[in-house]
C-alpha cells in the first residue's frame, strides 16, 4: 500500500509542479492582456480628444463665419471642408471602441483562465500533501 501511496504522491507532486508552470504562463497571458487593454483604452480616448479638437475648431471656424461678412463664403468653404472630416473622425472613433471591446474580453478571458489554472494547481498540491501525510501515518 506505501508504495501505491509513494506513486500516486510523486504523480500529485508532478501534476502540481506542472500545473504551476502553467499558471505561470497563465498570469503573463493576464499581464499581457491588461497592457494591451489599457492601449485600447487609451486609443479610444486620443480619438475622443480628436473629435473634440474637431468640434473645437469648428467653433472657431464658425465665429469666423459669422465676424468677417466679406469672406464669409471662403470661411463657409472652410467649414464645409471641416466638416466631411467628421465621419472619418467618427469611424475611427467606433473602430478604437470596437478594439477596445475586444481586447477587454481577452483580458477577462485570460484572467479566467488563470483563475482556473490556479484552482487546478491548488487541488493538486493538497492532494500531494495528502499523499504524503498518508504515507507518513502508515510509516
Amino acid at each position: 500500500m506505501t508504495q501505491s501511496v509513494a506513486s500516486l504522491a510523486e504523480f500529485w507532486r508532478v501534476l502540481a509542479r506542472v500545473r504551476r508552470l502553467r499558471v505561470q504562463r497563465r498570469l503573463r497571458e493576464v499581464v499581457d492582456a491588461r497592457r494591451d487593454e489599457r492601449l485600447a483604452a487609451d486609443g479610444v480616448a486620443g480619438r475622443i480628444a480628436a473629435l473634440e479638437r474637431h468640434a473645437e475648431e469648428r467653433r472657431r471656424v464658425l465665429a469666423s463665419c459669422r465676424r468677417d461678412p466679406r469672406a464669409s463664403r471662403q470661411w463657409h468653404a472652410t467649414l464645409r471642408a471641416h466638416d466631411a472630416l467628421a465621419p472619418m473622425l467618427r469611424a475611427h472613433l467606433v473602430e478604437a471602441q470596437k478594439v477596445h471591446a475586444e481586447a477587454r474580453e481577452t483580458a477577462v478571458r485570460a484572467l479566467a483562465s488563470w483563475r482556473r489554472e490556479t484552482i487546478r494547481q491548488e487541488d493538486a498540491s493538497a492532494r500531494a500533501r495528502e499523499c504524503l501525510v498518508r504515507m507518513r501515518e502508515t510509516g
